[in-house]
């Protein structure tokens, strides 16, 4: 397994994600979270806040990328972590339901119709993302596709569930796991995963928010100095009690060589793809006019 270096302990990290909770309604099979143990309980909103404004300041994160567990499971402490930043994005399997006023960027997990999405999150998962979304703003959040060996044949479904939900589109990821794990895609089967991704951005432009030169970057590379991940010096994970994760927010099952994570793959493209990457960023992690200082 790839493992990129331990971050320094201060110095500037300007993007961040952040474990807000280790609690969550699903046990999903591909969920990273759940693979390791959790590092401890959820901190009470006084001392989570304390600490995340210390490690704000430390490390001068401007953009806050808030995972789980299931982040709305603790709505309130969201709202009030996401005061303190310009720029916040929120992942949410959907499973509770979704506030239209979050004021952030918002993906929602969705893994395809529903005997995928049910296969992987279990029964009456599918129906429950698609009653909360519907009562959302049309165009005011993004779904969330991460492909596996068990998912791979939803990517043609794709633009039928933007149509049924009312997202913008579909970012899409791979799942990351330990080489060996059958939920993987790898080598010949990524490459096919990614085809099959291609020929959607070409027939249907719009329902794969991925711009082409981002989703390059999901190829498997041979050693790790090769991949131009920003937890290299730009951003930094943190688990439930505010410590750092590592090498990156999907902690230890992370396999570097083969990453799936499109957040990073866009922060890679940017530059390389007229901007696409760049506005697409912009889109997701929409910047705050008021913040608590």
């Amino acid at each position: 397994m790839h493992m990129l270096s331990a971050p320094r302990p201060s110095g500037s990290r300007p993007i961040a994600t952040f474990d807000l909770t280790g609690r969550c309604p699903l046990r999903c099979a591909h969920c990273y979270f759940y693979a390791a143990p959790v590092p401890g309980p959820d901190l009470d909103e006084a001392s989570f806040l304390s600490r995340l404004r210390s490690v704000r300041d430390a490390y001068g994160i401007r953009s806050a990328f808030w995972v789980g567990g299931e982040p709305l499971v603790r709505l309130n402490l969201l709202r009030r972590a996401m005061a303190l930043f310009p720029r916040n994005a929120v992942a949410t399997s959907g499973t509770l339901p979704i506030p239209a006023d979050l004021g952030a960027g918002l993906l929602v997990s969705i893994d395809g119709p529903r005997q995928f999405h049910d296969a992987l999150r279990g029964p009456g998962a599918f129906d429950r993302v698609i009653r909360h979304v519907a009562v959302l703003p049309p165009r005011s959040f993004a779904l969330s596709t991460v492909l596996t060996s068990s998912t791979v044949d939803a990517v043609e479904a794709l633009p039928g569930l933007v149509a049924e939900t009312g997202a913008i589109g579909v970012l899409a990821g791979f799942h990351v796991g330990p080489p060996g794990d059958p939920l993987r895609l790898d080598g010949a089967l990524r490459d096919d995963a990614l085809a099959r991704l291609h020929r959607v951005i070409t027939e249907h432009p719009g329902v794969v928010l991925n711009p082409i030169a981002s989703l390059e970057f999901f190829r498997a590379r041979p050693a790790i100095d090769e991949m131009p991940c920003i937890y290299r010096d730009r951003a930094i994970a943190f688990d439930v009690q505010l410590a750092p994760k590592q090498p990156c927010t999907f902690g230890p099952r992370a396999d570097c060589a083969a990453c799936g994570c499109p957040v990073m793959a866009l922060h890679a493209a940017r530059g390389a793809d007229q901007g696409a990457s760049e506005e697409l960023l912009r889109t997701l992690f929409p910047r705050r006019e008021v913040l608590d200082a």
